[in-house]
């Protein structure tokens, strides 16, 4: 069992935590020992307790006391979950999986993704690091997904798209196939992206 501890004492932080606990409750051996949190908001003081888990301290005194620990990194603005994982170099950072996300056999996936319940990733996609899937969402056949994206819940990305590097998608977002959206673009929730979109965009 390898120590874990959640950047983010919020909602995302409360959600990984929820999910690693089911996936521990699934296993004889379990795969994690939750140590707390870390978070570098002036509210929390070290030692506070969150649903039931301590606060480790900032970011730093977390990584300083822990250094052997995995970390995830539960920050949902994709530029601050960039910047964290430069700040944290040297852990693991595993990926989250909910235990009732379907992911075919042929999907790649780096370290720090989160995919929650009800997810599907379909044959012959490619998911980067710390990509934010959420609940009932649907990465389509031979979609590529860049690094930092956070995908709402009941995104759907059809088949053949490429996503760049940190795209915003809010709920229930979704693509035409084939098409490629540029790095940092944003989808708001419900749209439906139908064409190319440059670097940037937001509809």
């Amino acid at each position: 069992m390898r120590d874990l501890f959640i950047v983010g004492a919020g909602g995302f932080g409360r959600e990984a935590i929820w999910t690693v606990e089911r996936i521990n409750s699934l296993s004889q051996q379990p795969s994690w020992r939750i140590i707390g949190y870390a978070d570098d908001n002036p509210k929390w003081r070290k030692g506070d307790n969150f649903e039931g888990y301590p606060i480790l301290g900032t970011v730093e005194e977390a990584s300083r006391d822990y250094p052997g620990a995995s970390v995830f990194i539960a920050l949902g603005n994709n530029i601050k979950r960039a910047d964290m994982y430069r700040k944290l170099r040297g852990h693991d950072f595993p990926a989250i999986i909910d235990p009732k996300a379907q992911i075919s056999p042929t999907t790649e996936f780096n370290q720090g993704a989160f995919i929650g319940a009800g997810a599907v990733i379909q044959v012959g996609s490619e998911l980067g690091k710390f990509v934010v899937v959420g609940s009932n969402s649907v990465v389509g056949h031979d979609a590529v997904v860049g690094d930092f994206v956070n995908m709402g819940p009941g995104t759907v990305i059809a088949g053949g798209a490429k996503v760049g590097n940190g795209v915003s998608f809010y709920a229930n977002a979704c693509t035409m196939p084939r098409v490629t959206i540029g790095d940092y673009a944003v989808v708001s929730a419900g749209r439906s992206v139908q064409e190319d979109l440059p670097d940037g965009a937001k509809i």
